[in-house]
């Protein structure tokens, strides 16, 4: 035990010697030259996380300074400052880019997690920055992270030499954030799986209507859209009972993945489908108002897109008078009312300078025709049969 104090006492004894003789620059410098991470100039940087206001408004921003030395090939020397961010949250795998949404991030070509600027140039060929300096600010909901919750961000500074791109200094620092958004791996699946989706409701539409080679040209033609593969042999047509399981499982998926916009796309495809059928059934009609309760069509859009596709199919449809949107729970009154207001809409359009608008407003004044006839028809009858049994009374 005494030995071991004894040889701490020598060790303590050489340094202080050793600081007598050289003077303590001259002990830093020997050191730093063993160990140039704990040099009191060497370059460094640190990412500092601070809450400041704007328009009344609190924002957590990143603060990313350098300080150190920095050493150029010659005095003068412009350089550029390259700014690196990455998720190094997991260990065991590799580091995965944190994008920004500035769009100075990617003006200039990199990558939208790089940040490449211009520096300037350097006073010396050893140039020492003895205070932090920030070079750039970044606000944390600006980031996206490959996911939600807590990450590890590095942020690695780089200063290059302007005319070669030579590294003349770097280092990195980690800081822990909280993402709260979805990450851009999280937005990637959620994209396949709408894909997805919306393409097992397409497919379940036309194995509904198969044999359809008119509507598996559609389908693959929006498979395909703007790329160079061509379309694939029809499948197997599934059974009805596979066909609306599929439907109805990807009719409660994509509220949860698709934006209106997406919903609407798909239910227009899914009509085209059903129009290009050789005969539009009555349970086929009841299926696409099920899609389109499902995905949230507005009843309007419904009607819009449905007459839009199919009025010219009126000779296919087992019942036409989907098209007008009248239903067998309507009563005479809430029927003669949607004629008539399907009749003021349609007749306004009779003298449309677009050819095929004014053929459908006439197929639409057609069948308003033919409605109003059936309907008169079905009152004179029932007038007919109550003065029958009133005479018989």
């Amino acid at each position: 035990m005494a030995e071991h104090w004894l040889n701490i006492l020598l060790f303590l004894l050489t340094l202080a010697a050793l600081v007598t003789l050289s003077g303590p620059a001259n002990l830093r410098r020997r050191l730093s030259r063993l160990f140039p991470a704990f040099h009191p100039e060497r370059f460094a940087c640190r990412v500092l996380l601070v809450e400041e206001e704007k328009d009344a408004v609190y924002r957590d921003v990143l603060k990313i300074q350098i300080h150190g030395a920095i050493r150029a090939p010659h005095s003068r020397c412009e350089t550029n400052i390259l700014i690196q961010l990455t998720d190094v949250t997991k260990k065991n795998s590799a580091p995965k880019p944190v994008l920004c949404r500035y769009p100075a991030w990617s003006s200039d070509g990199t990558p939208a997690y790089q940040y490449k600027f211009h520096n300037g140039p350097l006073p010396a060929r050893l140039s020492v920055l003895k205070d932090w300096v920030t070079v750039a600010e970044v606000e944390v909901n600006e980031l996206v992270f490959p996911r939600r919750g807590p990450a590890l961000l590095e942020c690695e500074v780089t200063v290059l030499e302007e005319a070669v791109g030579k590294p003349l200094a770097s280092a990195r620092s980690q800081i822990s954030l909280l993402s709260g958004q979805y990450g851009y791996e999280e937005i990637q699946q959620q994209r396949l799986s709408k894909q997805t989706a919306m393409q097992q409701l397409a497919e379940a539409v036309w194995h509904l209507t198969a044999p359809n080679p008119a509507g598996w040209e559609l389908l693959c033609q929006w498979l395909h859209e703007g790329q160079e593969t061509g379309p694939q042999p029809p499948p197997r047509p599934k059974s009805t009972e596979e066909s609306t399981s599929a439907m109805e499982e990807a009719c409660e998926q994509l509220p949860g993945y698709a934006e209106p916009a997406d919903c609407c796309g798909i239910f227009e495809l899914c009509i085209r489908i059903a129009g290009s059928a050789s005969r539009i059934s009555q349970s086929l009609l009841k299926t696409l108002r099920y899609i389109a309760e499902k995905l949230e069509i507005p009843k309007d859009r419904y009607e819009s897109l449905v007459q839009k596709h199919l009025t010219g199919k009126a000779e296919q449809i087992e019942e036409p008078l989907t098209l007008l949107g009248l239903s067998e729970e309507m009563s005479e009154q809430q029927i003669m009312e949607k004629l008539t207001a399907e009749y003021r809409k349609w007749n306004a359009r009779v003298n449309n300078p677009d050819a095929a608008v004014r053929q459908q407003a006439d197929q639409m004044l057609n069948l308003i025709a033919q409605c109003r006839s059936r309907l008169t028809r079905r009152v004179q009858s029932a007038g007919t049969d109550s003065r029958a049994l009133s005479s018989e009374g």
